[in-house]
């Protein structure tokens, strides 16, 4: 961004930071425009790199050209933090057509070659005795069972009160951006400078300096637009093992994860479990309680630099559990009088590498409540359109909702193994109402075929950029309720690509999708990047439930091994 006086001069943003940072500074008011006055905000405006993306000429960090570096891939162990214990054919190795370096680093045993072909052929011709990682013994089961027995119980309901309870279990997700983990490293005695695409650049660099010996001035950290992150760029492993690999080899390097690299080792959402119970009478609801149990999502990068992330670094129970109550209850909130509503939310520690993935805690916990309401609606015998509007707490809350169903034409005659679903969902400032229609005749081939999604932020800056938003968010959640997931078996999930991480394709998505922007209701916008996933994880379960006649109690829901892993 740019700041321009309002004589034509004009100064980056980074250029004033030094000056703007300043205690002695003297800060005038400033008074902003009138809406009235605007003449970009609320105007749909295109992203200016958009036809770069989809052509493939963006330039992302693999494509720079660095003097010198060369290719280098990571071979990793069997399972999920193991060490590396002796490399039995390292001379071998060494020997191979274009091999420059081969190192052992802190998360496996590093190769740079010539070519990044080269570089995998070493790679995988490696003969490697590794050390255990802290989640061997876990897979799939033995995690729902650690997320099971920490739920704390549920409240015994009052004598002779109805209620209706439910339990839910979400697998580990894959951030799954396009552009796997990269970075490039030159690395010299006196300094340092990294290329990567991070949201954390301060912290990395910061971090970097240290594990480098280096003072923090002579470490230069270039942000390089990315291929998605969707969370997990906070997060920075790939620049830090750049960084180690250039100083070993001395000489510039350019690192590449490979896909299977990306989605077993990745980070990824924690695997969750949730017990609800809501308690009814004479068409009223009296209590909602939701006990939450997740596997810890890792929060060690901080708020972005050294000393939270230090902080964050405490022991069990402190730091990082700190970060994570915080986030929980400032973002999970019910929108409707329920009467007493609670929310609790408890994490193990399961040495499986997490992170923030999109909604962060809102997409299991606010989709499961969705799906509760539904069934609160069935139990009182009521329409689940009205009985949202009926508990909902503000007039722009129902104002989205009627939005979505009236345009979604919500209660249309549906054929057999056909159904609508709808739910709703509010968080930063802002709300979503989302309706789609499911056609589930097929049951190894559940589809979205329609989806219409109301949205009010208060002040939408770029309705363009905000309606790209809000159908992002619907795929996330087409994805993960019905496809994708990972199955972890000891210690290391079995996907290792797209053909076996199943995330929805074009072929999955609706044809039809609209996004109906509400007009400014306020002077201030609300966020959007979380907003679009729990509404729409709601609706898509709740559709699949009216079309099949079950109760979805556990996501994805189709979610067999329907391939054969790699390799470990």
């Amino acid at each position: 961004g740019a700041v321009r006086a309002p004589d034509g001069r004009t100064a980056g943003y980074g250029s004033l930071a030094a000056a703007a940072a300043d205690p002695a500074l003297t800060v005038l008011g400033a008074t902003p425009k009138k809406t009235r006055e605007h003449a970009l905000v609320g105007t749909p405006t295109p992203r200016i790199d958009a036809r770069a993306m989809v052509t493939g000429a963006q330039r992302y960090t693999l494509d720079l050209d660095v003097p010198g570096a060369k290719p280098c891939v990571v071979r990793r162990p069997p399972s999920l933090g193991g060490t590396v214990k002796d490399v039995a054919n390292l001379a071998a190795v060494r020997a191979m057509p274009g091999v420059l370096h081969v190192v052992t680093i802190a998360t496996g045993v590093a190769v740079v070659a010539e070519t990044f072909g080269q570089a995998l052929d070493a790679k995988a011709a490696l003969q490697v005795t590794w050390g255990p990682g802290p989640a061997d013994r876990l897979s799939d089961e033995q995690v729902r069972a650690k997320l099971r027995a920490a739920t704390p119980p549920l409240l015994v309901p009052p004598l002779l009160t109805p209620y209706v309870d439910a339990e839910f279990d979400f697998a580990f997700v894959s951030h799954a951006a396009m552009e796997t983990n990269s970075a490039v490293a030159d690395v010299r005695e006196d300094r340092a400078e990294i290329w990567s695409g991070l949201k954390s650049p301060i912290v990395a660099r910061e971090t970097i300096a240290a594990d480098l010996g280096l003072p923090l001035d002579k470490v230069t950290v270039h942000v390089v637009q990315a291929g998605g992150s969707f969370g997990r760029r906070l997060f920075f492993d790939a620049a830090l093992e750049a960084a180690r690999v250039s100083k070993a080899c001395r000489r510039p390097v350019r690192l590449m994860w490979t896909r299977v690299d990306d989605t077993r080792h990745g980070r990824m959402r924690p695997a969750t479990h949730h017990k609800i119970r809501a308690t009814h009478l004479l068409g009223e609801v009296l209590s909602f309680e939701h006990r939450v149990a997740a596997a810890e999502t890792d929060f060690r990068h901080g708020l972005g630099e050294i000393i939270t992330a230090t902080a964050a670094n405490l022991p069990p129970g402190l730091g990082n559990a700190t970060l994570a109550q915080t986030l929980f209850h400032t973002t999970v909130k019910s929108p409707y009088h329920f009467g007493l509503t609670t929310h609790g939310l408890s994490e193990v520690p399961t040495g499986i590498p997490t992170g923030s993935w999109r909604s962060v805690y809102s997409a299991n916990t606010r989709g499961a409540e969705e799906i509760v309401v539904d069934e609160l609606a069935a139990r009182t015998g009521k329409d689940p359109y009205r009985f949202r509007r009926t508990f909902l707490k503000t007039d722009a809350q129902r104002a989205v909702l009627d939005k979505a169903a009236t345009e979604g034409e919500w209660g249309r005659t549906m054929p057999a193994g056909c159904a609508q679903g709808i739910a709703f969902h509010e968080e930063y400032k802002s709300r979503t109402a989302c309706l789609v229609e499911i056609d589930a005749r097929d049951p190894e081939h559940v589809r979205v075929t329609k989806a219409v999604i109301a949205v009010d932020v208060g002040l939408p800056v770029n309705p363009r950029g905000l309606e790209a938003q809000m159908i992002g968010g619907l795929t996330d959640a087409i994805s993960t309720t019905l496809r994708a997931g990972l199955h972890l078996d000891k210690g290391l999930p079995l996907e290792g690509s797209y053909s076996q991480f199943h995330w929805a394709r074009q072929r999955d998505t609706p044809r039809d999708v609209r996004v109906l922007v509400l007009p400014a209701t306020g002077e201030e916008p609300g966020g959007a990047g979380e907003l679009g996933v729990p509404a729409a994880v709601g609706a898509i379960a709740n559709a699949w439930a009216r079309a099949t006649g079950s109760r979805p109690r556990s996501f994805p829901l189709s979610f067999d091994v329907d391939f054969t892993p790699y390799p470990r």
